[in-house]
């Protein structure tokens, strides 16, 4: 869990070495480089959209040919003019596909037809209508009609007459002009023409690796570009200047040595906000993307990855609240797995969601459910689950809100014992703890009084009040070896100012009951589908079909409830939460200055 160590370094040269020092350090790839020039960033020129598309088409294909690495026939827009072609064609019959499979649709009832010519105004034409079998009797009798066909539902009417019945108590409905025996034509003839295309896709994948590297290549070439409009140069020498992690400044001065360059290096100054660069073990490094989705951390902060791994885990754990559920999701994971291990955001987000998984399945375990049943007394899986009083912890209301009131303090006390110690070198640090004390206190008091144990609340305002005294005293920014009555004045009403933040510790410490509250929501929700899925199986008959029909569909919408209730409210209780009080310091993202092509 650490911020990458950065240095600073200065790269000088002769003009005529720029080109080459700037291919090199991008075949290096460890550089974030640093605009001299003071201007604003300039987006590198990629390769076109259309291109990316064409090679992201070829990269989809389900089935991929053996890859040719010769370019004696290659030529790369030809190809990507190929691709689009294709893509494009592709898509125009896909819905047209779409349309002759509905237009078919609707015709069949009516029966394969001709459509008259045009009829002249005040003559007979053709209006449609689907009568409801109920409403038959309503159709007046001055009109003339024909029943083409009915089903089960609807009679298929057609009205002959000059123009659209005012007084008919039905909408017509329109219908394709072609007939029946001429659409179904048309889509065999869309149909072939798609295997065709198919075929054709699959063939131009063999072309896929050097497309692939041809557009990366000349992605590198324009990230060059705009890399050299960062360079400071005159007509004889240039410097370039970026963070490096100190682990590969080595590497950069190796480099200057080869090349007969000159460097500095130069370590953080306190006062510079270099990128910032995460680095985990790979099997907590998934949650990176959790941090980083709300929030980098500066380059001074602290990295939160392993505290959001294990906590996010047990949130969305206590939100599904269900160890059947647990277990499909392990399933699934497993179903994924060899997908996702083929690259290294896939390996990361595998391990992410092994954790959270395996957390699932544990809690699942110990509150008692599997899919909404509980397990009979005296059964083995029944001596696994914890009980409060008697009851199971789901059952135990109060207790199980205490317990969710409980984590969320513990979380706030955590993110400010971070705080306080990233501070301990000033008396900030003291400011810190008194509001962890203020927590801790605030929730013994809370729990001694609800469980009428006199001692246990007075301790907890004891430890309050001290947490609000050392928040009132040492809470400021302002130099406290500063003996002027004003400076300390100041410095008191800093503290007096920070007590409004009471109402957010109080509010921040039940967010933390959604815990609970969504943990009880799902189990509710399985019990009930279990419920009615019984009382369709005693029906016998298709009742046993409908049973099965209301696990699958009411399991499933549960799940899919529990999996985005764990997402979003098990960030939320990280990123709002726990970050407003233990990382306030926001960054910017560490972007090396790296090669995309394969060399």
């Amino acid at each position: 869990m650490a911020i990458v160590a950065l240095d600073k370094l200065t790269v000088y040269g002769t003009s005529g070495q720029k080109a080459d020092v700037l291919d090199g350090l991008q075949q290096l790839g460890c550089m974030h480089l640093v605009n001299l020039r003071g201007t604003a960033p300039q987006q590198p020129e990629l390769v076109s959209r259309e291109a990316r598309d064409a090679l992201r088409y070829l990269q989809a294909c389900p089935d991929q040919r053996r890859q040719i690495f010769s370019r004696t026939a290659f030529e790369r827009e030809t190809v990507i003019r190929e691709v689009l072609a294709a893509k494009e064609q592709r898509d125009q019959l896909a819905v047209e596909l779409d349309q002759l499979y509905q237009a078919i649709s609707d015709l069949e009832p009516w029966g394969d037809f001709l459509w008259p010519a045009s009829a002249p105004v005040g003559k007979p034409q053709f209006w449609f209508y689907k009568v409801p079998l109920n409403r038959m009797s309503e159709l007046p009798d001055d009109v003339v009609w024909h029943l083409a066909n009915s089903d089960n539902r609807y009679a298929y009417v057609v009205v002959i007459a000059s123009e659209l019945p005012v007084d008919f108590p039905f909408t017509p409905i329109e219908l394709e002009h072609r007939p029946l025996s001429q659409l179904r034509l048309r889509l065999e003839a869309v149909q072939e023409e798609l295997e065709e295309l198919s075929w054709k896709r699959i063939a131009l994948t063999r072309w896929r690796q050097l497309l692939k590297n041809d557009l990366d290549a000349a992605d590198d070439k324009a990230a060059q570009a705009a890399a050299a409009e960062g360079v400071l140069d005159d007509r004889s020498v240039f410097s370039l200047q970026g963070w490096v992690p100190h682990q590969a400044t080595a590497d950069v001065r190796n480099f200057a040595d080869r090349h007969q360059l000159a460097v500095t290096i130069e370590p953080v100054a306190a006062a510079e906000a270099p990128p910032t660069l995460l680095k985990n073990p790979e099997r907590i490094a998934g949650a990176e993307g959790c941090v980083t989705f709300y929030i980098t951390p500066g380059y001074h902060a602290w990295d939160p990855t392993t505290v959001v791994y294990f906590s996010f885990s047990l949130f969305f754990a206590m939100i599904v609240a269900d160890a059947g559920y647990g277990l499909i999701m392990a399933g699934l994971l497993l179903f994924s797995w060899r997908k996702l291990s083929h690259n290294r955001s896939g390996r990361r987000m595998r391990n992410l969601l092994l954790g959270i998984v395996s957390t699932t399945i544990i809690y699942g375990v110990i509150v008692g459910s599997y899919c909404g049943v509980e397990p009979p007394s005296g059964m083995w899986l029944d001596s696994l689950r914890v009980k409060i009083d008697g009851q199971p912890m789901m059952s135990n209301q109060t207790a199980m809100m205490v317990i969710a009131v409980a984590i969320g303090v513990t979380h706030l006390i955590l993110a400010n014992m971070i705080s306080a110690w990233r501070h301990r070198k000033s008396l900030r640090c003291v400011g810190h703890l008194g509001w962890a004390g203020i927590m801790l206190g605030g929730f013994l008091a809370g729990t001694g009084t609800m469980s009428k144990i006199q001692p246990l609340a007075n301790a907890g305002t004891t430890v309050a009040i001290i947490g609000g005294v050392a928040v009132l005293l040492f809470s400021s920014e302002r130099p406290a070896a500063t003996w002027s009555i004003t400076v300390q004045l100041r410095r008191l009403l800093d503290g007096v100012m920070q007590f409004a933040n009471l109402s957010k510790a109080f509010g921040d410490s039940l967010s933390y009951l959604r815990l609970f509250a969504l943990g009880l929501a799902s189990a509710q929700l399985a019990v009930t589908f279990n419920g009615l899925a019984a009382g369709a199986y005693d029906s016998g008959g298709i009742g046993v079909l409908l049973a099965l029909l209301i696990l699958a569909v009411g399991h499933g919408i549960n799940l899919l409830l529990g999996l985005m209730g764990g997402v979003v409210h098990g960030l939320r209780l990280n990123c709002i939460e726990f970050f407003n009080w233990s990382l306030t310091e926001e960054g910017h993202p560490f972007q090396p200055f790296r090669k995309k092509a394969e060399t």
